[in-house]
């Protein structure tokens, strides 16, 4: 069963997302991850939405993206994620 793991993200400083991108990409592949895409061009259909920028990750499964996200490996990147955007993570399975 594939998980899919949507990122919603604003962002506060480019240059610490560049690094933060650079740095989670080999934490995402170590747990069977794959990046599908990213767009700040979200377009919202109904309701509101806060949150300019969109991408989208694979997973083998939810419990592989859960276990990814709190690994040691994803969890140093903590810092470094907060400090680049304010983020709302989803991941459901399909």
């Amino acid at each position: 069963m594939t998980a899919y793991f949507l990122a919603f993200g604003t962002v506060r400083d480019p240059d610490k997302l560049a690094e933060y991108i650079d740095r989670s990409g080999p934490s995402v592949a170590a747990f069977g991850g794959e990046f599908v895409g990213v767009s700040d061009q979200t377009q919202v259909l109904a309701g509101v939405h806060a949150h300019p920028r969109t991408a989208m990750f694979t997973f083998p499964d939810a419990a592989t993206c859960r276990a990814w996200f709190e690994s040691p490996m994803y969890h140093e990147l903590e810092g470094l994620r907060e400090a680049a955007a304010d983020f709302v993570f989803l991941v459901f399975d399909v």
